[in-house]
């Protein structure tokens, strides 16, 4: 059997990998979430009571709660963050430490010893997009991309930079213990279930109540669908070529945000004018990822088009 744990399992990616994981034979999934993003609704609930799942409310920022965790463990997938534009600006602290210090905690706990195989980081394009606008890097951008911090006053850095940090912190550590990990950098998950604070939700929201409002209206940004997204993330889990390696996981397929909201408005059977708004400071006006390293490695493609994704994402909030 093979022993595996997802942190931050009741959020957007972390659910999804945790729900998929649960329905692989001889798998032990360990989930763990405290519910500062995350919500403990039915489905995580449901999760939690199949047979192969262990359930841990715990709250990973506390030393002595990661401690709780099991012993063994083969795999993680360190899901856990307190993502959420909104969140960067109003609650930037809770942010920073939400999303380093469980870091911290679990190589730790499993890095100086123990069955551990693969630490899997969930990574963020936010990290390299001081880089895109300072310097003019080339978009789709690839992992090779220098990551930088532009201005460390701005709020939305509080993630940002947080991943950075995490990405050096999983880098160094697994050097030093001798473990394989995967830095996946994920660009624009979207889906059912996502919570709010996001683009898509965001304006699904301000739809049901007829308000056309859409911030960084002119930005382009590629948005993967979340059954994607999982998919290429445990392809690149179970790859050998993949220990050790920061992959991009998004798709090229970039579109402006004023498109994007006439897409949904589509969708949705609407003819209405969208109030544009220009985006927060700080927010990078273009963001695609090259994905060819991601097709190289495991041969990934995407399956779900952004229109499937949308009507998918649009049931589920509608």
């Amino acid at each position: 059997m093979s022993n595996v744990l997802v942190t931050g399992a009741a959020g957007f990616i972390g659910f999804a990998l945790a729900d998929a994981l649960s329905r692989r034979e001889d798998t032990n999934v360990f989930v763990v979430d405290n519910f500062v993003r995350g919500e403990k609704d039915t489905a995580y609930t449901e999760l939690c009571s199949r047979d192969s799942v262990v359930g841990f409310d715990l709250d990973l920022t506390d030393c002595d709660a990661v401690r709780e965790l099991p012993e063994s463990v083969d795999v993680i997938f360190h899901m856990a963050a307190l993502n959420g534009t909104q969140n960067f600006y109003e609650r930037p602290y809770d942010v920073v430490r939400c999303s380093t210090l469980p870091t911290f905690y679990l190589l730790d706990r499993y890095g100086s010893g123990g069955d551990l195989k693969r630490f899997v980081y969930a990574g963020s394009s936010e990290a390299y997009a001081g880089t895109v606008t300072t310097f003019d890097w080339p978009v789709p951008t690839a992992e090779d991309v220098p990551l930088c911090i532009t201005d460390p006053s701005n709020l939305r850095w509080s993630y940002g930079g947080s991943k950075l940090h995490g990405e050096v912190l999983v880098t160094a550590a697994c050097h030093q213990y001798a473990k394989d990990h995967t830095i996946i950098r994920y660009h624009n998950v979207y889906g059912p279930r996502m919570g709010d604070k996001h683009v898509v939700p965001d304006f699904l929201e301000r739809m049901k109540e007829g308000v056309y409002s859409l911030y960084g209206h002119s930005d382009t940004r590629s948005f993967i669908y979340i059954d994607d997204a999982v998919r290429a993330t445990l392809m690149l889990a179970d790859c050998d070529a993949a220990a050790n390696e920061t992959v991009n996981v998004g798709s090229e397929n970039e579109i402006q945000i004023v498109d994007l909201g006439k897409k949904m408005l589509e969708l949705a059977g609407i003819d209405a004018e969208i109030e544009l708004y220009d985006s927060p400071k700080g927010s990078v006006s273009r963001r695609a990822p090259d994905t060819t390293k991601l097709k190289n490695l495991v041969g990934f493609t995407e399956e779900v088009s952004l229109a499937e994704g949308l009507r998918r994402t649009m049931d589920f909030y509608v």
